[in-house]
């Protein structure tokens, strides 16, 4: 008599179902995590780009203008920067001529507003998404990220009042940081400029490409003082196209773009419907193997019982030796015997004069059952033994009818 513990399941199943539904959500996420582990990184590395919150992070102003019921696109693909909304690029101290170029392809004759950098900055080890300012960029390195063979000239110098507009915005005002960037060259038209002529931005030639010196007008540190925030949307909408529906600020240039790849695919237009569909069909796939329908298939015995067993096996053995075409001389004589019998042979003939009996039965357009024996003997494969054994059945079968 069992007892009841030993009546009890090993596992539990409900634990056991629950151990593999973990299992599954926990593949699947990891799944979607691996496929979007790009696009997810941290943005509180207090770069200066649209999702950095740090004093030279341009968030404050891309939440200005949302606030202000304005539209706001962040690009992380060179195609969304296809547009003729403007488009604001945040140049970064490591940003070479090559990528600001290539970014720059995308905006042929449309408006586009370059952002130098200013300010080397070390991260704020006690807040997070913070920087402490250690000075201003050397000059030449701002130069050169413009163009290989400088045409421009970057100057930092004290501030004296604050910014004004010319050209196209004569009547922009803005305070000025007390340290300010400066731009120059012969291909550059002034728009907002100190008092004493030096140019914050410009325009280039007559392409509607303009380049803002002194970031401190748009990022989040003039975000702090209301009169620059102001100017800082007033500066935008002036360079923004007549038509425009809003803003976009290039988040590629600093590394955010989407990397396309065949893992996403799956979980996005138009083949998420079939990822689902595979889903679905492995669940019931699993399903189906973990409950088991309609009674247990029971083992076939290795060897079968029965005649039939045995000529199967037989001629299994034959075929693995390749000695099929062996069987020819067994067969005639099975023939024989099946003839001598049916043909009511005197019992007293053998080999020979039972050969010759059933030759005189043969007809006489046909070859005669000694031939066909012959050559079921002497057969040296299997095809000729087919051949031969067909023969000596028809044979057999025109002798009896």
């Amino acid at each position: 008599m069992k007892s009841a513990s030993a009546a009890l399941p090993v596992f539990n199943p409900k634990m056991v179902a629950a151990l593999i539904t973990a299992g599954l959500v926990a593949f699947a996420l990891f799944m979607v995590l691996t496929a979007y582990a790009g696009d997810l990184r941290n943005s509180r590395d207090g770069r200066a780009h649209a999702l950095s919150a740090s004093a030279v992070g341009f968030k404050g102003v891309v939440q200005l203008i949302t606030l202000g019921d304005g539209e706001v696109e962040l690009a992380r693909s060179i195609d969304m920067l296809d547009t003729e909304d403007l488009v604001v690029i945040a140049a970064e101290p490591d940003t070479t001529n090559e990528a600001l170029e290539a970014v720059l392809e995308k905006r042929t004759a449309k408006p586009t507003l370059v952002v130098l950098p200013k300010w080397q900055v070390v991260p704020d080890l006690q807040h997070p998404g913070w920087v402490k300012g250690a000075g201003t960029l050397p000059s030449f390195l701002v130069e050169r990220m413009l163009d290989d063979e400088p045409g421009f000239k970057i100057a930092q110098k004290p501030s004296s009042g604050g910014a004004r507009g010319e050209g196209f915005m004569p009547d922009f005002r803005a305070p000025l940081p007390a340290m300010v960037q400066t731009i120059g060259g012969d291909d550059l038209q002034p728009l907002v400029t100190t008092r004493s002529g030096a140019i914050l931005l410009g325009r280039v030639g007559d392409a509607p490409l303009y380049v803002l010196a002194e970031p401190d007008l748009l990022n989040n540190q003039a975000m702090r003082d209301p009169a620059r925030a102001k100017a800082a949307l007033t500066l935008l909408d002036a360079l923004n196209a007549t038509e425009a529906e809003g803003i976009v600020f290039d988040l590629t240039l600093n590394g955010f773009a989407r990397k396309p790849s065949a893992l996403k695919l799956a979980f996005e237009q138009p083949f998420l419907p079939l990822t689902l569909a595979l889903v679905v069909a492995a669940l019931l796939a699993g399903l189906h193997g973990a409950f088991r329908f309609g009674p247990a298939a029971q083992d076939k015995r290795a060897v079968a019982f029965g005649k039939s067993a045995l000529v199967e096996n037989s001629a299994t053995l034959l075929r693995i030796a390749r000695r099929e075409h062996s069987a020819g001389a067994a067969y005639a004589e099975l023939i024989r015997e099946s003839a001598a019998r049916d043909s009511g042979a005197h019992l007293a003939l053998r080999d020979g004069e039972l050969d010759a009996y059933l030759d005189r039965l043969s007809p006489h357009d046909q070859p005669t059952f000694s031939t066909l024996a012959e050559e079921a003997r002497n057969s040296e494969d299997r095809s000729r033994l087919l051949a031969a054994a067909r023969a000596l059945f028809r044979w057999k079968k025109d002798l009896i009818t």
